[in-house]
């Protein structure tokens, strides 16, 4: 795991040390959180190349990179895991490639030079990674099959630049950021920004499973996709088996245990992470160390569970306590976010991940387990919302008026989740249980000069289409999150959180076999085994004593809930009512100041008919922007 940024010049830069080469070298003094164990930076032929090193696998310098092939052609830059390097290298040798050292990097080039553009398909892990072929004067860029890794480029008429985080592009100051007025809306409405696109104009992301391969002296690019998930979509007939899940679950983690260091387990008391815990207990051949994080509000509060799985594994249980966090943490968790992310649970992560890397560099987490299984409550109300709309939507709403009318409050929220979907121009799947606002409801927060830019809706339709090609449209709607939300917020949030604490975390339910395996099952999703996690709580229940499998299976979805509104009106009160403030909202070019003024004193007078979710998004997005405009310390 490590931080990844470089340059590649179009033509002849007169001033390419000082435009270039020591902004690169200063941003990577500064990324030195993603990597504390080595700085590396390689340059030929207005190519640079510049990596920090967190060491997991093969601790000596013999993996510091960049790292160069023995025959000295390929030179690459590599942030991830490849759990079954040892495998490949093992066929590799049968085929005659000799190895130096005992790093998976070293295995890559060689795949890459045995099997050329197929290379990822035989990699198994978590991946962003840059390759220069010094003959071809091609470089090859390249990221893991569901976006675990971050990879983004910048490219204008004179050069490319390459970075794992957003942020440090501003440590170039010959380059041009401009906000992306698209991405902006689509964060009101979403609190995360879906990818390729960005927050800023002139740079993307590499899509998950996909291959960008640049000619230098051609100055062409082209993009191939060598894995993707519509390639799997409802290929099975029968349903998935308990024991082939369990077995799927249980390699997986084997792979995620190779490592030269100590690994640990996010341990929240949830089915997941209960889970994943029995499988550790099983197979890591020593004490588990896990980790929990407890609040001072106990309707939140999850850590009595975790105790109880702990106690019955005899894991040993790492505590930490949350109350009020400080404006630092906050600032600290918006910086390292690295793009708008409303997602208030980035804090808590991000102070766990201070308190395990006082512990191991490496933990696994449950990520993916709710968007495969069906976890999420959105999930059923999806379902809900499918039987509903055989029936007119007016008459569904006006029946929820009515029940809200009685003094049901819950339902009042119902209801007002239907006047945004009711507004939405196409059917964007479950994304409109998560979204905070429907797209047209959202351009109400921007400025008059940006309320007519186009938002996600059509793009997470066309997902839609791709799915139904395979499959039905509930089932489709199903999968939606696993292009969506899951790359683009929780992966996001686990890999800057963890990353800012030099912490490496690796996620078994994300395993690109497991995962074919399950969606290729689509036709089945109504199954029962389907319906909340039942393939999981039937596994916790063989794994745990009977006393506490019981507990834990049959608890409700617990998100990870934070007291966000406490936050604000407490230890946040001076920054939000800065950032809130009229005089602040008036320099902000992108928001409509007056709209935005009115959400906050509303907030602030508890309202009814609030939406809490949009001011702490709003305000998340101020902090995010006030830091952009200094550029990040980059400067």
């Amino acid at each position: 795991m490590c931080g990844i940024l470089g340059i590649i010049s179009k033509k002849a830069l007169q001033n390419f040390r000082s435009d270039y080469f020591d902004p690169l070298s200063h941003a990577l003094d500064q990324m030195d959180y993603r990597g504390p164990d080595n700085k590396g930076i390689w340059m030929e032929d207005g190519i640079c190349l510049g990596h920090r090193r967190l060491s997991i696998i093969d601790l000596s310098a013999d993996g510091n990179q960049p790292f160069h092939s023995s025959c000295e052609r390929y030179v690459i830059v590599f942030n991830g895991e490849i759990f079954n390097y040892l495998e490949l290298k093992s066929d590799l040798k049968k085929l005659g490639h000799v190895f130096r050292t005992e790093t998976d990097t070293e295995v890559i080039l060689a795949a890459f030079s045995q099997y050329g553009a197929d290379f990822c398909k035989v990699l198994r892990g978590m991946f962003a990674l840059v390759i220069y072929d010094r003959t071809e004067k091609e470089v090859v860029f390249a990221r893991d099959r569901l976006g675990k890794k971050p990879l983004f480029i910048y490219e204008n008429e004179e050069v490319l630049l390459f970075s794992s985080e957003i942020k440090f592009f501003h440590a170039f100051n010959t380059i041009a950021l401009e906000l992306d007025e698209e991405s902006l809306l689509n964060f009101l409405s979403l609190q995360y920004i879906p990818g390729p696109s960005t927050i800023y104009k002139k740079i993307r992301q590499v899509s998950p499973g996909n291959i960008y391969r640049y000619a230098l002296g051609k100055n062409l690019g082209e993009t191939v996709t060598y894995w993707s998930i519509f390639d799997h979509v409802g290929q099975r007939k029968e349903l998935m088996e308990l024991e082939e899940v369990d077995s799927l679950i249980q390699k997986s983690i084997q792979y995620r245990l190779i490592a030269n260091v100590d690994i640990g387990l996010l341990l929240s008391g949830g089915i997941d992470s209960s889970l994943l815990a029995c499988y550790m207990q099983q197979l890591a051949g020593k004490k588990v160390k896990a980790f929990t994080v407890g609040f001072a509000d106990t309707s939140i509060d999850e850590s009595v569970f975790a105790k109880k799985v702990a106690t019955s594994l005899d894991l040993d249980l790492v505590q930490l306590r949350l109350g009020d966090i400080t404006a630092a943490d906050f600032s600290d968790a918006i910086y390292h976010a690295d793009q708008p992310l409303g997602d208030s649970a980035i804090i808590p992560t991000y102070l766990i991940a201070k308190s395990i890397s006082q512990h191991v560099k490496v933990v696994l987490s449950g990520e993916g387990a709710d968007e495969l299984f069906h976890g999420y409550d959105h999930y059923r109300y999806e379902k809900y919302f499918y039987q509903l709309g055989k029936l007119p939507f007016g008459g569904a709403n006006a029946f929820l008026a009515l029940i809200s009318g009685l003094g049901i409050k819950k339902f009042d929220r119902i209801k007002n989740k239907l006047r945004s979907i009711q507004s939405f121009n196409y059917d964007t799947g479950v994304s409109r249980w998560t979204s905070i606002l429907s797209p047209e409801l959202s351009r109400n927060y921007l400025s008059d000069s940006y309320k007519n830019t186009e938002d996600y809706s059509e793009q997470f339709n066309g997902f839609l289409q791709q799915f139904g090609k395979s499959s039905g449209k509930l089932e489709s709607s199903l999968m939606l999150d696993l292009l969506t939300w899951l790359p683009d917020d929780l992966l996001v949030k686990t890999d800057r959180m963890m990353m800012a604490c030099s912490v490496e975390a690796r996620t078994p339910f994300l395993d690109h076999q497991l995962v074919e395996e399950v969606v290729k099952s689509s036709s089945h999703f109504n199954n029962n085994l389907f319906q909340s996690k039942n393939y999981l709580r039937q596994l916790l229940k063989k794994k745990l004593p009977a006393a506490v499998s019981e507990l834990i299976a049959n608890r409700p979805k617990h998100g990870f809930e934070t007291p966000k509104l406490h936050w604000m009106n407490s230890s946040l009160s001076e920054l939000s009512s800065y950032l809130f403030s009229e005089e602040n909202l008036k320099k902000n070019p992108y928001l409509n100041s007056d709209a935005v003024l009115t959400l906050w004193n509303n907030s602030k007078k508890r309202m009814p008919g609030t939406n809490y979710r949009l001011v702490w998004n709003i305000f998340c997005f101020l902090e995010w922007y006030r830091q952009h405009e200094t550029k990040f310390g980059l400067k």
